[in-house]
């Protein structure tokens, strides 16, 4: 058996492991996807026939090759490279899968321990909307209707919490404490936070429960947002065209996606005086470094306000 196929085995012993360790099917698919990749690459290299030979500088050489690889995803017509972030999270699941290769005895040692991650720049959010837009956003969606009151609900979930695209659409009824106007939120690896929904939006997910979910139920189902054409668990796809209809409507032009409200809503609250480690507790973000993007969205307004406003940009002197 190759050492590629050898890699093979190895890495599907390693999925069921992470299956093990309740670990989301979708981290096990990029796990398995980004893994197999470089199990392919190993298999390629004719000086490498034994695990032993899978050394640090065998590893650099594959990150070198990462560097190097054109990525085709469904965003770009041509051809790029690999991204910092994304050659970084391969690094990542290399490093873990050395880890359990390690542990269980299949190598002797850890040569990912001396892989040095890419450096990459903390790109600023662009696009955000403004509180009026928010506000023309929330008007146009129809409260008269069943879907409409779900898709107010779903609007004031993402504005008021920040919550993800996946912890949005994973809120089931017992995730719900009403009476104390909190949801439990399921984050990134299986991490559970209690988030405050405001009054907003408390008063949106009532209302629906009461008059629109009701009317949408076909069967039966434990997830909050419910499908207006199957009357199971709704699907992205149904809840971001609505929303991007409402957009339209409401003549905002911004690219709209899950994202863009997370990020509205953590800049909103830092500009309404909100402190980094309150929008950490409320994003569920891990390192406060992440959250700190935002303080650079306030740097970057705060140089187009001197730039608009200040009497001496306005009026330059001649060099």
């Amino acid at each position: 058996m190759s050492l590629g196929e050898t890699l093979r085995e190895w890495v599907a012993q390693f999925l069921e492991s992470m299956e093990r360790r309740n670990y989301s099917l979708h981290s096990r698919k990029t796990y398995g996807c980004d893994l197999l990749l470089f199990a392919r690459w190993v298999g390629e290299q004719p000086n490498l026939e034994a695990p032993g030979e899978l050394t640090a500088t065998v590893l650099e050489q594959y990150q070198l090759h990462l560097m190097l690889r054109t990525s085709i995803t469904y965003r770009y017509s041509q051809p790029r490279t690999m991204t910092a972030a994304t050659r970084n999270r391969h690094l990542a699941e290399l490093r873990s899968f050395f880890r359990y290769l390690k542990k269980t005895c299949k190598l002797l040692s850890n040569p990912s321990l001396e892989l040095e991650n890419a450096r990459q720049t903390k790109k600023l959010p662009k696009n955000i909307l403004t509180v009026p837009e928010v506000a023309r956003l929330l008007q146009t969606v129809p409260k008269t209707t069943a879907s409409g009151l779900r898709d107010l609900a779903a609007l004031e979930l993402l504005y008021g919490t920040g919550v993800r695209r996946g912890e949005l659409l994973g809120i089931a009824l017992t995730d719900l404490r009403l009476s104390e106007g909190f949801v439990h939120i399921l984050g990134k690896g299986n991490k559970e936070r209690v988030v405050p929904m405001g009054k907003a939006a408390h008063k949106a997910v009532l209302r629906y429960l009461r008059e629109g979910r009701p009317q949408l139920l076909r069967g039966n189902t434990s997830a909050l947002l419910v499908s207006s054409f199957h009357g199971g668990p709704v699907l992205q796809k149904e809840l971001l065209k609505a929303i991007r209809s409402y957009a339209k409507e409401a003549g905002i032009r911004k690219a709209i996606g899950f994202h863009l409200f997370r990020h509205t809503c953590a800049t909103h609250m830092l500009r309404g005086g909100a402190d980094l480690r309150s929008i950490q507790t409320l994003l569920g973000h891990a390192n406060l470094n992440t959250t700190a993007i935002y303080t650079r969205v306030e740097i970057a307004d705060l140089q187009k306000t001197l730039q608009r406003c200040h009497p001496r940009e306005k009026d330059a002197p001649s060099p």
